[in-house]
């Protein structure tokens, strides 16, 4: 019969591997003296991205992982840890939301990550903060395969008008 504790650990343990199997990304955060009302408005913010963080033992992180086959996790296991769990597609707004919490305070430290099964540091994530929303990357895409249209219809539209002023000059010559 198997302890109660342990039955725990390995439900989170599964839970853990479960969520890093569904996600897009996730990121280590270092959580030193993190007060609550600030952790729950940085989980709020986090969730309306499509994201989840997770607080647990690095032990569990660890064996999580190595279940899962990743062996890199240098650096990311010190100190107390969470992990933040990617699961919309909307990378760079997760990004932004622990850059911004970081900022704000201190006591958040962003230790790396892992982007389609590649490790990150904290320095790639904060250049991953940087980039455009979604929705403006998507803005520029059509804006760039719109401008050559938009000049050819004014190229078109010029001839247009050059004919139509000079069969105007002509009537005013005329008339």
């Amino acid at each position: 019969m198997k302890r109660i504790g342990l039955v725990f650990r390995e439900k989170i343990i599964e839970e853990i591997k479960e969520r890093v199997q569904d996600t897009k990304g996730c990121f280590f955060v270092g959580f030193n003296k993190v007060k609550a009302s600030p952790y729950n408005c940085l989980r709020n913010d986090l969730h309306k991205v499509g994201s989840k963080v997770l607080v647990t033992k690095n032990s569990l992180l660890k064996r999580a992982f190595t279940d899962l086959g990743w062996q890199d996790l240098d650096g990311f296991l010190e100190g107390e840890t969470g992990i933040v769990f990617v699961y919309d597609k909307d990378i760079v707004g997760a990004c932004k939301i622990m850059v911004n919490f970081s900022k704000e305070r201190e006591v958040l430290q962003i230790k790396g990550g892992f982007l389609g099964g590649e490790k990150v540091d904290s320095k790639q994530v904060a250049a991953l903060a940087k980039l455009p929303s979604k929705e403006i990357l998507l803005g520029m895409a059509v804006r760039g395969m719109a401008s050559p249209l938009t000049g050819f219809v004014g190229a078109l539209n010029q001839i247009i008008l050059k004919f139509v002023w000079v069969v105007q000059e002509i009537k005013n010559k005329k008339g």
